[in-house]
């Protein structure tokens, strides 16, 4: 009985260095990560029943292989195996330095991070839906991440300046499963915007990205924070804004389709331009991510003149598939002598986009006639009996099939004529007072006509 109990205390007084060694550290982990379709290997590892324990040297290598998208030079852990043990896992504060993720994306913006765990069969998943339970629980903070993106987009790679982390790991509070929680932070201040980052990442909050021939400008991102199941990360929910600083982009599908399916044919312009300061909220709930507040302007035939549209909607994580509005507010006072468009005045026309991201589809929605209300179906009546055009003039009857055309045709110029003309009257007050105050914006007259008062200060 003496040599059995000796024998056990020797094998824990030799644990520490067993797990010392990276070789069986390396096999350990993957033991206990049995999904992870690559292997994580160490460079050197410190371990003991008194803290820190210390990790060196990183690098999660697909089975494929494929470049190795994570390397981290240092982990140090808190506590010491024996904390671990009587606390049933707790591993206190987990310091992660150097870490450096090089993420590549396809064609159909699928990252070589997500092939590098094995999906469950169907069957094998909880009956409940619940997320999966982690063994540990921690409190993680990463300093100086590195994030490199590359796709097809361009053969440049994308690269962000150096970023910090701060998260924990526990069970949820009610229920079975753990979560992790990530704390409010400011991910990227004034970053470049390249294609790389633009097509995998922005394009779902910023779906007018998508598909750009071209970017240009810089951009921020705040996470507001995020509650993340483990193993299921896209279920979870996190919200921030993404903001654009003088973002110029060659138009993309979105654009394009959205120009030839108007009844007035408007060139494809060779830019497009996000709203200077634009400041887009974005969440995720329900595996898709919704957008507000974006807006990006279409130029018109004459210099210095655009169409302002503006943006919302939710983009799915799986797929790409699309559910958006875009907008056209139009001015609250325009000219009394064109009817239609005096009884649009102070609304706003829209459409739908559906397709996906790349393959947008254009669905009009009939605002437009939604948005006059009586007057247009009036006026289209009286276009099909042939009785009078916009100013009381009687007319030939229109085909059955080009009246509405005609309708919005009128109504779609005369609202390009109008934003046009108010644009350059206000960029040339600009022009010969420099220092007088900025104009209100049309938003926010509009928001004043209607009594709700101007947008808040950002």
């Amino acid at each position: 009985m003496a040599a059995l109990l000796l024998l056990a205390v020797a094998g824990v007084a030799c644990a520490p260095w067993l797990l010392g060694d990276p070789g069986r550290m390396t096999r350990l982990a993957a033991a206990v990560l049995p999904e992870l379709e690559g292997t994580v290997s160490f460079g050197a590892v410190r371990m003991g029943w008194l803290g820190p324990l210390v990790f060196e040297g990183i690098r999660v290598v697909p089975r494929d292989g494929s470049g190795a998208p994570l390397a981290v030079e240092r982990v140090e852990v808190e506590h010491g195996l024996a904390a671990i043990l009587t606390s049933f896992g707790d591993l206190g504060r987990v310091h992660v330095q150097g870490l450096e993720a090089d993420v590549v994306f396809d064609e159909q913006r699928r990252s070589n991070l997500a092939g590098l765990i094995r999906a469950k069969p169907s069957a094998s998943l909880p009956v409940d839906g619940q997320p999966r339970t982690s063994p540990v629980r921690m409190q993680l903070d990463v300093d100086d991440a590195i994030v490199r993106i590359a796709g097809p987009w361009s053969p440049d790679v994308w690269q962000s300046d150096p970023i910090d982390v701060r998260a924990s790991l526990a069970p949820e509070a009610v229920g079975s499963g753990s979560r992790w929680t990530v704390e409010p932070v400011d991910l990227l201040t004034d970053a470049r915007l390249e294609p790389g980052v633009a097509q995998g990442v922005l394009a779902y909050v910023a779906p007018v990205l998508a598909g750009a021939t071209r970017t240009s400008g810089r951009f921020s991102l705040r996470l507001d924070g995020a509650e993340l199941p483990v193993g299921r990360p896209a279920d979870g929910r996190l919200s921030g804004t993404l903001s654009m600083h003088e973002v110029v982009v060659g138009p993309g599908p979105l654009v394009e389709n959205l120009l030839t399916s108007l009844p007035v044919r408007l060139p494809v312009p060779p830019d497009i331009r996000i709203a200077d300061q634009s400041h887009v909220a974005f969440r995720m709930a329900d595996r898709r991510v919704a957008h507000e507040g974006l807006e990006f302007g279409l130029p018109l035939a004459k210099p210095g003149q655009r169409l302002d549209i503006q943006s919302s909607g939710t983009v799915a994580l799986d797929d790409g598939a699309l559910d958006l509005r875009l907008r056209l507010p139009i001015p609250a006072d325009l000219p009394q002598d064109r009817p239609v468009l005096a009884a649009l005045a102070g609304k706003s026309v829209s459409v739908g986009i559906r397709g996906e991201l790349g393959a947008p589809r254009v669905v009009f929605d009939g605002s437009i006639k939604e948005a006059a209300g009586e007057f247009v179906g009036d006026l289209v009546d009286r276009l099909r009996a042939g009785t009078a055009g916009d100013g009381g003039t009687p007319t030939a009857a229109p085909s059955a099939t080009g009246d509405t055309a005609e309708v919005v045709t009128d109504l779609v110029v005369g609202i390009l004529e109008e934003v046009a003309r108010r644009r350059a009257e206000r960029r040339a007050a600009e022009e010969a007072n420099p220092d007088a105050v900025p104009p209100r914006r049309l938003r926010d007259r509009l928001r004043r006509d209607r009594g709700v008062g101007p947008d808040p200060a950002p």
